[in-house]
């Protein structure tokens, strides 16, 4: 059985928690398995998925333009994506596939997870 590339990125990429925010008094290492667990409880086949940008924007995508990916895990309302173009996870917002916005927040798929 051979897994899909964007899901072994996405697994090569879960060790990642340099960009990952922790608040004082938490227990860091509870906290980064919890994501770990939560994102592969949500994993699905990746799917083609794109938002509208919104403020604040990326780096290199103004607020209105659209940026695409794949969907490798999602729950209600919060899609994480992995573009392969630019190699970037995104957090995408919104109920409707048709119509998601995405928020300035890419990194490390634990940091999206986490927004």
């Amino acid at each position: 059985m051979t897994i899909h590339p964007a899901l072994a990125k996405l697994e090569a990429s879960l060790s990642d928690t340099t960009d990952v925010y922790i608040n004082r008094g938490i227990d860091a290492e509870g906290y980064i398995a919890g994501l770990v667990s939560d994102i592969r409880a949500h994993i699905c086949e990746p799917f083609p998925v794109s938002a509208t940008v919104m403020e604040p924007g990326f780096p290199d995508a103004a607020p209105g333009s659209i940026v695409s990916g794949l969907c490798i895990a999602h729950r209600a309302g919060y899609w994480l994506v992995y573009s392969v173009e630019r190699d970037r996870f995104y957090c995408f917002w919104g109920h409707d596939p048709e119509n998601l916005g995405a928020h300035g927040i890419f990194g490390s798929p634990l940091s999206c997870w986490s927004a």
